[in-house]
């Protein structure tokens, strides 16, 4: 399993990543979960052009989280490094697993609560549906960003090159899987969710309600949302009507190309939570 993640994974990465997209764009036909309110042609171009922008990106950032650990192994730092001999090799491997499923929770995180971040986040949060597409539907510079929060950590603990490749196979799949437009089973949704992200846990990530876009951040496994309290299962409207996006741009600049590009520059503001009292009407 170690040479097999070592000498092919970046190869099955792509694999991976092409046909669980094309899996998935037929399933949104065969079940969809919501119908889209107008033709989506320019989402997809738009979403299809930031992802061809971020792909071209990333030759340019000098590291990543796989290099990084390749350094710390050969290194011997690190946590995990330096105790490689007291730690057994299956509690290695799940503890790595929850750590750098911590890294997307804590950075998606981040993401959304520091002002900075969060203008190239909201690239990802602007569109107003959800399906495969929208899966890599980011800022070319939001990766770069996020690399920063999310190197120390890989570095300190020392975390496996090779459990680190198997994470990223597992990312590619379910993420795939939890942005796009498919229903379940109420049955299989009710239990899979506390397992992994499923698209109506996500779906209410995309909610444009704040405190439901403020929730289940967690990419792969759900254990950190639900550890932190962040995890949300109940939305105001139902999974089929709710509305997606941000409520601070609802126009067509949500699927502009070098609208997104640049709107981090721009100043939009982003409105506070609502309150209870509000919502019942009450004055503040």
């Amino acid at each position: 399993m170690k040479e097999f993640m070592l000498t092919s994974g970046e190869n099955l990465q792509v694999i991976l990543f092409l046909s669980t997209l094309v899996l998935f764009i037929g399933a949104e036909r065969l079940i969809p979960r919501r119908r889209p309110a107008s033709p989506q042609v320019s989402r997809w171009k738009t979403n299809g052009g930031l992802t061809l922008a971020t792909i071209a990106l990333l030759p340019l950032v000098p590291v990543s989280f796989i290099s990084a650990s390749f350094w710390a192994q050969s290194n011997g730092f690190g946590l995990f490094n330096h105790y490689s001999s007291a730690i057994p090799p299956v509690i290695a491997v799940l503890l790595t697993l929850l750590i750098r499923a911590f890294v997307s929770f804590g950075t998606h995180y981040l993401n959304h609560k520091v002002p900075l971040l969060w203008r190239f986040h909201r690239v990802h949060h602007l569109d107003t549906e959800l399906d495969v597409s929208s899966t890599v539907r980011f800022h070319p510079l939001e990766m770069p960003l996020s690399m920063v929060i999310g190197l120390p950590v890989v570095v300190l603990f020392g975390l496996s090159p090779w459990v680190l490749i198997f994470y990223e196979l597992l990312d590619v799949c379910v993420t795939l899987f939890s942005h796009s437009n498919i229903r379940l089973a109420p049955g299989l949704n009710r239990y899979l969710r506390y397992v992994i992200v499923t698209p109506d846990l996500h779906l209410v990530h995309h909610s444009s309600y704040r405190e439901e876009t403020d929730s289940n951040y967690s990419a792969v496994f759900p254990i950190w949302d639900i550890l932190f309290g962040t995890f949300r299962v109940e939305t105001r409207a139902p999974l089929q009507s709710m509305e997606l996006g941000l409520e601070e741009v609802r126009d067509s600049r949500a699927h502009r190309f070098w609208w997104l590009l640049v709107s981090p520059f721009l100043p939009i503001h982003r409105p506070l939570p609502h309150s209870h009292l509000s919502e019942t009407g009450a004055a503040p």
